[in-house]
């Protein structure tokens, strides 16, 4: 009995918090992966919008997200901005930095032992943007809002600095978005070293500016690190999806209708 096209189509693992289970909304950077890889592999959006890496892992655990079907050719695993919350300000997602170090670790050791052909991207967790975390927090919740941020960059930052050694330590590559966002700023691009606040909404969440640069770093981390699974646009018309785009790890799965001859067209799906 022949496979089924749908459990041995390329797929594109997310693994994440809401960082990641939001990005599948309009404009967001796991919506512009799938878009780049229409036609080649599906995008599989696990994200878990509050969780931490503890809860992840049992949730993964739970629900055979370590046995989803098919040919799983990427995998990314964005965690910490939940695990670094402030103990004192928001103990139920804070994960203490040795722990989180662990679950990492974990994470990578079972999407490897699951998923042995597929390629891992870690990702750091992003800056804090404190001025917003209090203004959305003042917008929640009016009179009651505490006024102290449960989320600062600085504690944010020793987060990150762990994903950055795990991913050597695991030797996959660590798409450090913590650094790459606040580079963004000091490298003059923008004058107003506060400025990447541009890249949330309420200091945690992507903008559609945040989300935009995510997705530019995610392709450009792909291009250097896994070639093989780059699509490289059609260098005419920009588009990732047509029969001039290019992908050397992942086919197109079925032919593009100007390869299809009117007059034989069933040649076109034989080959």
């Amino acid at each position: 009995m022949p496979q089924l096209a749908a459990s041995g189509r390329p797929k594109l693992l997310l693994l994440g918090d809401s960082l990641t289970q939001i990005a599948f909304e309009g404009g967001g950077w796991a919506s512009s992966l799938a878009n780049r890889y229409q036609r080649r592999a599906d995008v599989l959006n696990r994200g878990m919008s509050g969780y931490n890496s503890r809860w992840y892992i049992r949730y993964a655990e739970d629900n055979d997200v370590w046995n989803e079907p098919g040919n799983i050719v990427l995998i990314t695993i964005f965690f910490g901005a939940n695990d670094a919350a402030l103990p004192d300000r928001d103990p139920a997602k804070h994960v203490p930095i040795p722990e989180y170090q662990e679950n990492l670790e974990m994470l990578i050791d079972n999407a490897t032992k699951s998923y042995p052909n597929a390629k891992i991207l870690l990702i750091s967790p992003p800056p804090v943007h404190r001025e917003q975390r209090l203004a959305f927090q003042k917008e929640r919740y009016g009179n009651k809002a505490t006024g102290i941020a449960e989320r600062t960059s600085e504690h944010a930052s020793l987060y990150a600095a762990v994903c950055r050694e795990v991913a050597k330590k695991k030797n996959v590559p660590c798409l450090d978005v913590f650094t790459a966002m606040l580079n963004d700023v000091d490298e003059g691009k923008h004058t107003d070293a506060d400025d990447f606040g541009r890249y949330f909404h309420d200091g945690l969440h992507f903008s559609e500016i945040g989300h935009t640069f995510v997705y530019d770093e995610i392709t450009k981390a792909i291009q250097t690190n896994f070639p093989n699974l780059e699509v490289r646009p059609c260098p005419i018309t920009g588009q990732c999806n047509n029969s001039s785009s290019e992908c050397d790890g992942i086919k197109n799965s079925g032919p593009y209708h100007d390869e299809i001859n009117l007059n034989d067209w069933k040649k076109a799906f034989e080959s």
